[in-house]
């Protein structure tokens, strides 16, 4: 009786603003794309891990492992 029940999704989601679309039109590097989005409130597939760890949702060695992170 250990383990998981069920499967638990971690999600990333970009919206394409006016300002995406603007640096995608632009050709813009993915990193500056990924900066822009982040600074308009964007939650990376790891932020969302995180918040799932600290609501007892799942567990930081999980999240760390199924995003391929290396942060242990």
């Amino acid at each position: 009786m250990s383990g998981y029940q069920g499967r638990l999704g971690l999600f990333e989601v970009l919206e394409v603003t006016k300002e995406i679309k603007k640096l995608i039109n632009g050709k813009a590097d993915a990193d500056i794309i990924s900066q822009a989005a982040k600074k308009e409130g964007m939650k990376t597939i790891l932020m969302d891990g995180f918040f799932k760890v600290a609501s007892g949702m799942t567990t930081l060695e999980e999240v760390l492992r199924v995003t391929k992170s290396e942060f242990v």
